[in-house]
């Protein structure tokens, strides 16, 4: 169960996982709240996707409280026809809208949040009907160990499970540190939470000394017009890119020297797992949550404090002056990925279902 197949993390993990339970001979089928009309992804071989249409944003506090009622009715009604074993959603609002459809159908409900809750806002009423209908979820999985002490005052502790996401197989060739490009990347939706303003900022005190190198920001959002305007402001227009959002890349990741995460906040961020699969040397802040749980400081990556445009600069300087130390940090990254290998986080899913059966029972 989740809102859509757009482009976000959770959508590509969900498809991910769908597409490991139908290629062992699981019975899937995908719920989706939207039409389908706007897909980003595409649905696995095997996998069956049910476009409910009911999703929508209301005009005042009343319609979203009828269009509420309606979606959870028309919900009800596809789990009844559907009879699953085991229902699974992704991300807050559905997980509200997916327990309150699946009250008294004696179906154990796996839900999961797919951001930092301690720092996304989701507003007062959605809060409210989370913390009451959270206690009827059979397990809630979390995507980090910061995130669990927040999960265990809304269900059983007995009930939250950490589980990072898998990694997805990635183009990444040997490419050693001097044969790559003189570029850092970024990627992400362009909106305040993944911090590109202070990006723009660190990288300009990083021009200074190393005016040879590039920054390529890929992605989307409503930010675009004032990162646009940073951009000119810094005097950065030559060396700075934002090319939108792509379906290529790993091709980027694989050719850039230096990854860059400058989040705000996390849930997990997938991105910088796939640099590091990639064999960039990365560069993260230490944000809630994710970060430090990839990369250990100074083995695997560097971790620099949120909003510390100085010291991000510090940080990407220091791996800029030595490309063997990128190199070594990049290797580092790289096999230490493996920890996030599909088959082993599909057997703590696994796990999951079968402790949800037994609370069920």
């Amino acid at each position: 169960m989740i809102a859509s197949l757009g482009s976000g993390g959770a959508e590509r993990v969900m498809l991910s996982l769908c597409a490991a339970w139908a290629a062992r001979g699981d019975t899937v089928t995908l719920f989706t709240f939207d039409d389908g009309r706007h897909d980003f992804h595409g649905v696995p071989d095997g996998v069956t996707r049910v476009a409910l249409d009911i999703a929508g944003a209301s005009a005042s506090s009343l319609a979203a409280i009828r269009a509420n009622a309606v979606r959870v009715r028309t919900l009800r009604r596809a789990l009844r026809h559907a009879t699953p074993d085991i229902i699974v959603s992704f991300t807050d609002r559905t997980n509200v809208s997916t327990l309150l459809a699946a009250r008294g159908l004696d179906i154990p409900v796996v839900i999961s949040e797919r951001i930092d809750p301690r720092r996304h806002d989701i507003g007062e009423a959605w809060s409210a009907l989370r913390r009451l209908t959270y206690r009827g979820a059979a397990a809630l999985v979390v995507q980090t160990e910061r995130v669990r002490s927040w999960a265990e005052t809304h269900v059983a502790p007995s009930r939250v499970h950490v589980i990072g996401n898998p990694l997805r197989e990635v183009a990444a060739p040997a490419v050693t540190a001097g044969a790559r490009a003189a570029t850092i990347a970024a990627v992400g939706r362009l909106v305040p939470q993944k911090g590109f303003d202070t990006l723009l900022r660190a990288f300009a005190l990083v021009h200074r000394t190393h005016p040879a190198w590039r920054l390529v920001i890929s992605g989307d959002g409503p930010m675009r017009a004032a990162l646009e305007t940073q951009v000119h402001a810094l005097g950065l227009d030559r060396v700075v890119s934002l090319p939108g959002r792509t379906s290529t890349v790993d091709d980027m990741l694989a050719e850039s020297a230096v990854f860059v995460l400058s989040s705000r906040y996390e849930g997990f961020p997938n991105v910088l797992l796939e640099a590091m699969a990639c064999g960039c040397a990365c560069v993260a802040t230490d944000c809630d949550s994710g970060p430090s749980e990839l990369l250990a400081h100074d083995t695997l990556g560097l971790l620099v404090p949120v909003d510390d445009a100085v010291a991000l600069a510090s940080a990407m300087t220091r791996v800029l002056d030595d490309p063997a130390y990128r190199s070594r940090l990049g290797e580092s990254a790289r096999a230490s990925t493996q920890r996030f290998a599909p088959a082993r986080m599909l057997r703590a899913w696994d796990d999951v279902f079968r402790a949800s059966r037994r609370h069920a029972a």
